[in-house]
């Protein structure tokens, strides 16, 4: 059973509202011409906006999408949060703020879903806060300033969303990484994916050919293209 997590670095503002290269490459993935995507919002407050264009771009082609709020009545109860994983082919995680996200995925019992439905082959992604929640750690300004935060510990090693797009990002990133010597440590521009197939690095996915992916280690070559 294959274990597939996609990760976004980030996303403009026309590809929130539009199906992408990397929104067809998690369609693709899924292994199903429909999937069902079940989306969770819990990092940006259930932003209403925000949910209903995700559901009218992945409802284009045809998936069929269902959501986990938390914060839009009714509230949900334990059998109605597992009853959604359980119809989801694809678990999509916005951006937001992270560690306001993790805090109320293990108050509601969210964490042991999500690595249940990735342990089953049920494909997991997301954007910025959804990328970078999978990792041990996390490059996040969600309490103020940039640091590494824990992650889920799914995926090794630590993640940098908004590389080149956000002052002071790839700088704080680089120098973190070379402090605590994390490894692996991985960063994406915004309109760039990763996926990653039980555990490694297995492919690279771009919006945008201007934009990359990277590898950085905390010695020399400090940063490497991740290309393929």
């Amino acid at each position: 059973m294959n274990k597939s997590i996609i990760v976004i670095g980030g996303e403009s503002a026309e590809e929130m509202t539009c199906m992408t290269r990397i929104d067809e490459y998690i369609v693709a993935v899924s292994g199903k011409a429909r999937p069902t995507v079940l989306y969770i919002s819990t990092a940006n407050g259930d932003d209403r906006l925000k949910i209903s264009d995700f559901i009218t771009k992945y409802e284009s082609v045809g998936c069929t999408v269902i959501c986990l709020t938390f914060f839009i009545s009714p509230f949900p109860d334990a059998g109605h949060i597992a009853s959604l994983f359980e119809q989801a082919d694809v678990i999509y995680v916005a951006g937001g703020n992270t560690r306001a996200m993790l805090a109320i995925w293990r108050e509601f019992g969210v964490v042991g879903l999500l690595r249940k439905a990735w342990e089953g082959g049920k494909v997991l992604c997301g954007v910025s806060a959804g990328a970078i929640c999978w990792f041990d750690y996390g490059h996040s300004d969600s309490g103020g300033a940039f640091a590494l935060i824990d992650g889920l510990g799914l995926l090794p090693g630590a993640l940098c969303p908004h590389f080149s797009s956000e002052a002071g990002r790839a700088e704080s990133f680089a120098e973190l990484v070379k402090l605590t010597g994390v490894h692996p440590a991985y960063a994406a521009d915004d309109g760039v994916a990763l996926h990653f197939k039980n555990n490694q690095h297995h492919e690279t996915i771009r919006n945008n050919a201007k934009n990359s992916a990277y590898e950085v280690s905390p010695a020399p070559p400090y940063l490497r293209l991740l290309t393929e």
